[in-house]
């Protein structure tokens, strides 16, 4: 099988003829890129701008640390239940088409937040980003599912590398556009035309997802779905399924052991995320366009470190990749423990979107390595739903560090977090060259 050339089949997708002979895995990575550009321009037109809609609604320092953990919580709820579901599902195009559509069709609701008493506007916005989350959160693991039968484990740095930069790219232009608007057109009408408008731009994500060759893959991974243990058959209750499910799970050591250092990471790197918002926005002073701007930086580093980290992921593989970008990413905290203007921000964001590429980029992939492809989407549910108890407490535990030492404290115990969150993952790969897995 040729190798597959990413930029020449994205050009078909636009009305270029494809060459013949041009194979199922080749177009389905291709369909695949252009469907994460669809997909990060209806995002990027509602997601950089949710937290600053937020203060200028009059939401206080609690309620943007629950834009974070509310959808975690549901997200921790409907997680399992809606795996078990999907992965009952040989062919999950369709099912993960049908809850990312749902909670994409939530933006229309987030457009109705601004009609609503003032006093009422910051809890329904915590509500509606919260509830979206239901569909959304199946939907990610849904599509983690179906995309790791799509793209195969050795071209999977290079595929998303691709699908990264081009995301990267095309999602921060859309950004600086919508910011540069925001600000231009009269407060809440922007807001509100920016969602809809995301919503329009959803529906071509997808169509574009629809493209996708499923019956194609799955023809090509038949004799590898073969080679593995069949489940024995007969029918059994849920509540067997879920034991049995969860049994296989925990007795998957690298699996375990990831998923534990992951949990660990996230507390760590999600504790800062509502200080920064704040901080750009009540202290530094940041409008819709310095975000903009901000997002713009941070593209800047990453189409170099896309690039860097995917072969470093291709000759070290995906866990120690992941270990040595997760090393560095402790300076941003520390950085705006220091800053005081949002050009020393701006700037300091061109190191670290080369730094927060190969994390981005390592944890998918290495999270796809370390589960097996045999109910692949329960797997990833149980990691997402730790990943999400997680969630909801750090942030939280952010803003408690907030009110009791201040933006620069805070930022410094956030840094020192993240520290600890970068060595789970050598540990983790320390142990698996012991082992030998």
């Amino acid at each position: 099988m040729s190798n597959p050339v990413p930029g020449q089949r994205l050009l078909a997708r636009f009305g270029w003829r494809p060459p013949s002979g041009v194979s199922v895995l080749e177009d389905n990575i291709s369909i695949n890129t252009l469907h994460g550009i669809v997909q990060i321009m209806a995002l990027n037109m509602v997601q950089p701008f949710i937290g600053i809609f937020a203060v200028r609604i009059g939401a206080t320092n609690y309620q943007i640390a629950l834009l974070s953990s509310a959808p975690a919580v549901v997200a921790l709820l409907a997680m399992i239940p809606g795996a078990r579901l999907v992965d009952r599902h040989e062919r999950k195009k369709r099912i993960t088409m049908g809850f990312l559509m749902a909670h994409r069709a939530c933006f229309l609701g987030l457009a109705c937040v601004p009609f609503f008493m003032p006093d009422l506007r910051a809890a329904m916005l915590v509500g509606i980003v919260a509830l979206m989350n239901l569909p959304g959160a199946i939907g990610n693991v849904a599509w983690q599912s179906f995309i790791s039968g799509i793209v195969p484990q050795q071209l999977r740095p290079t595929a998303f590398a691709q699908r990264s930069r081009l995301m990267n790219l095309v999602g921060t232009l859309v950004v600086l556009l919508a910011g540069r608007l925001l600000d231009l057109i009269t407060f809440p009408i922007g807001y509100q035309v920016a969602f809809v408008a995301a919503f329009g731009l959803a529906l071509g994500e997808m169509s574009v997802l629809n493209r996708i060759d499923e019956d194609g893959a799955l023809a090509l991974l038949a004799q590898a779905d073969a080679d593995e243990p069949q489940t024995p058959g007969g029918k059994v209750s849920s509540l067997a399924t879920l034991a049995r499910t969860w049994r296989s799970v925990v007795a998957h050591r690298p699996y375990v052991r990831y998923t534990a250092a992951s949990v660990v990471f996230y507390f760590a790197w999600q504790t800062a995320w509502p200080l920064f918002t704040l901080y750009q926005v009540n202290v530094l002073g940041a409008n819709n366009l310095w975000i903009s701007i901000l997002s713009l930086a941070n593209t800047g580093g990453s189409l170099v470190g896309y690039t860097f980290w995917a072969r470093h992921a291709t000759r070290h593989g995906n866990l120690r990749t992941l270990f040595t970008a997760s090393a560095g990413i402790f300076v941003v905290p520390v950085v705006y423990a220091f800053s005081t203007s949002l050009y020393t921000v701006a700037a300091f964001n061109l190191i670290t979107g080369a730094i927060f590429s190969g994390v981005n980029l390592s944890l998918f992939n290495a999270l796809l390595d370390t589960t097996p492809q045999r109910h692949r989407t329960s797997y990833i549910a149980y990691y997402n739903t730790l990943i999400n108890m997680s969630a909801i407490v750090a942030p939280m535990f952010g803003v408690a560090l907030l009110n009791q030492f201040g933006f620069k404290w805070a930022f410094l115990a956030a840094g020192s977090l993240r520290i600890m969150g970068s060595l789970g993952f050598w540990v983790i790969d320390r142990l698996g060259d012991r082992d030998g897995s």
